[in-house]
Order: structure tokens, then C-alpha cells, then sequence
């Protein structure tokens, strides 16, 4: 998982308890995945989910199932997603 990312989960997720819990779903799910982009699938979970821990669940369970629903359903599939996540998690 990239940094940016996981300072996003702890921006969305203030509670260390929690973040921990995200970022381990999340690394696990990059693990089990083995695609050419698990960051880009990650940072579109996170960045889907808001803060919001069923979403980001929901989220997560859809990327098992395909990776690219996700990207789709979160806005990331085009081809301005490196622009618009850029736009979503800051400067670097």
C-alpha cells in the first residue's frame, strides 16, 4: 500500500485501532490479488469508502470479487484516474 494512501486512512479513519484493521484488509486483499495495480485498487477503495468502515468492507469484498468494478464505481477506471487521485489525496 502507498504512503498517500495510508496517510488517507488515517486522515478517514482517526481511531488506531481501526486504521490498523484497514490497512491490514487492504495489504492483505493486494496480497491475495496479484494484479498489475493492487496501489491503484487500494487508494480507489480507500478513497471510495470516505471514512465510511462499511463501505470501505463493501468495497473490498467487491475487489475480490472483480478489481475492476471498483475503479468503475468509485470514478477510477478513466483515463485521468493518476490526475484525479492526485486531486483526492494532496500534494505528495
Amino acid at each position: 500500500m502507498n504512503a498517500r494512501a495510508e496517510s488517507r486512512v488515517r486522515r478517514d479513519f482517526p481511531d488506531p485501532e481501526v486504521v490498523a484493521v484497514v490497512i491490514e484488509l487492504l495489504e492483505e486483499w493486494g496480497r491475495a490479488c496479484r494484479e498489475w495495480d493492487a496501489g491503484r485498487v487500494q487508494t480507489a477503495i480507500v478513497l471510495g469508502a470516505a471514512g465510511d468502515m462499511d463501505r470501505l468492507l463493501a468495497l473490498i469484498e467487491l475487489a475480490y470479487i472483480d478489481y475492476r468494478d471498483v475503479l468503475v464505481g468509485t470514478g477510477f477506471a478513466d483515463e485521468d484516474w493518476k490526475e484525479r487521485m492526485a486531486a483526492a489525496l494532496g500534494p505528495e
